[in-house]
């Protein structure tokens, strides 16, 4: 991950290492941004859901881990899904 890329968006950060044979993509949600394990699990939850959203359009071969920003904590599902697809969208990651 190291040597992969970033991208930002206002409420996630995502670092990308293309070039695998399947596509992989992990939730974090660190102690920075909610204090309990409940509520990291909550967030974590609320990103593998849109993930669920997008899945059909992303293009393959690639790992990526998606951290949470605080901003993530007072957003609606319909934004969460928005705004990661502008994600994968600056990352050209989408179809």
């Amino acid at each position: 991950m190291e040597k992969g890329r970033v991208s930002h968006s206002s409420l996630f950060l995502m670092r990308l290492v293309s070039g695998s044979t399947d596509t992989r993509v992990a939730a974090v949600a660190p102690k920075k941004v909610a204090k309990t394990a409940v509520m990291r699990n909550k967030i974590r939850r609320k990103i593998y859901e849109a993930l669920k959203v997008i899945k059909p359009t992303l293009k393959p071969s690639f790992h990526a881990i998606v951290l949470a920003k605080p901003a993530m904590m007072q957003k609606k599902q319909i934004e969460i899904v928005a705004d990661m697809r502008e994600l994968f969208v600056k990352a050209n990651l989408l179809r």
